[in-house]
């Protein structure tokens, strides 16, 4: 019952102090000039303070300085942790202020990808790294040398795929919710008593983060937000599986790639379109899927709860692959496979009939 009063706790204290700090993280990036212009690929039409994510890393951080003040089997598995933990931190606060000079001056896109590569290097070498793949039919593949690049794509993966997700109010704060409590659930039931707390922690921050962000949002989590968010999940990603050394959660072909699998996929998806039409992977447009859901004639929220929808629909499934056998994880990681490509088809279709019925009879069609 400790256990639990303990996850509780962190939850509820990151939760409070992110949203007691966010009004006056406000304040600072007004005056820092931290502020988010609209433009035609924007799709606020004001002046907005954004810089809010440093309200979400201060109330993830605070929570781990309070387990230094109690003495139970949560604070003590904790201090066997702190290497891995204190690699997380650090990689999390240089995404923090890479987001913050983005915010304010501006960074292009190989400044961001260099220091996120040095990043996820710092990471490998704090113990973060991933080492084994453990695939569905129960075999393990040691990675060897591949182990470095190997966390390198998944960490600048994760992390621009978030930052990329973050288009609509609320959008990544909610979705980042989602998957954070989804993730608690998997390390609770695994007995990984501190990826859980980190998970909750993380959930909390972003939920106390959500009613100045939810449209109509009073303040953007900007690159502060996304990059340190993008980070801690990714890094969260791989603790989940290789806790103490050991694979603990399930294998890493299924379970994160299922639970990750909306902003993976869409930012996976935007790039091979780019690509496809001759532009740039790194050109910013009104492709993403939050983008496509605002042109079929939903509203912020509307978008922005259809994304939690899914979010929750793939953390479910994550948790209920997590607690089978290896066996029926490939049989229902095929079959989850197969229905995730029929929605998609089918909703590539409506979609593309919209755009036909919207266009004129001599009209070229829109692109979906």
């Amino acid at each position: 019952m400790t256990q639990y009063k303990t996850y509780l706790g962190v939850f509820l204290l990151a939760a409070v102090t992110s949203y007691l700090l966010t009004p006056h993280v406000i304040r600072l990036a007004i005056r820092w000039g931290a502020v988010d212009h609209p433009n035609a690929r924007k799709v606020h039409n004001r002046v907005m303070p954004r810089m809010g994510g440093l309200a979400v890393y201060i109330a993830f951080c605070i929570p781990w300085g309070a387990l230094y003040l109690v003495d139970n089997v949560v604070s003590a598995t904790f201090r066997d942790f702190e290497i891995r933990f204190g690699s997380l931190i650090a990689a999390a606060t240089a995404m923090l202020l890479l987001g913050i000079y983005d915010d304010i001056k501006g960074a292009d896109a190989p400044k961001k990808f260099l220091v996120q590569v040095l990043t996820a290097i710092g990471l490998w070498f704090g113990g973060v790294r991933i080492e084994d793949l453990n695939l569905p039919w129960g075999q393990s593949i040691a990675l060897g040398w591949i182990s470095l690049p190997t966390t390198i794509l998944w960490v600048v993966g994760v992390t621009n795929a978030i930052n990329l997700l973050d288009g609509i109010d609320g959008l990544v704060a909610g979705v980042t919710t989602v998957m954070a409590l989804c993730l608690a659930i998997i390390n609770v039931l695994s007995g990984n008593i501190l990826i859980a707390l980190l998970t909750l922690s993380l959930a909390g921050a972003c939920l106390g983060f959500l009613p100045f962000n939810h449209s109509p949002a009073k303040v953007f989590l900007g690159d502060t937000g996304s990059l340190t968010i993008g980070m801690v999940l990714a890094g969260i990603g791989i603790l989940s599986l290789y806790h103490e050394g050991r694979q603990a959660a399930g294998p890493l072909l299924s379970i994160p790639l299922i639970l990750f699998g909306l902003p993976l996929f869409d930012t996976l998806r935007v790039m091979v379109q780019r690509t496809l039409r001759g532009r740039s992977m790194f050109e910013a447009d009104k492709n993403h899927v939050h983008h496509r859901l605002l042109e079929m004639g939903m509203d912020h929220r509307q978008a922005a709860w259809t994304l939690y929808g899914v979010a929750a629909g793939l953390g479910a499934t994550a948790i209920l692959l997590s607690r089978l056998e290896h066996g029926r994880q490939l049989i229902f990681s095929a079959i989850f496979a197969a229905l995730a490509a029929g929605i998609y088809a089918v909703w590539r279709l409506r979609l593309r009939d919209r755009f036909l019925d919207e266009s004129g009879p001599g009209d070229p069609p829109a692109k979906p």
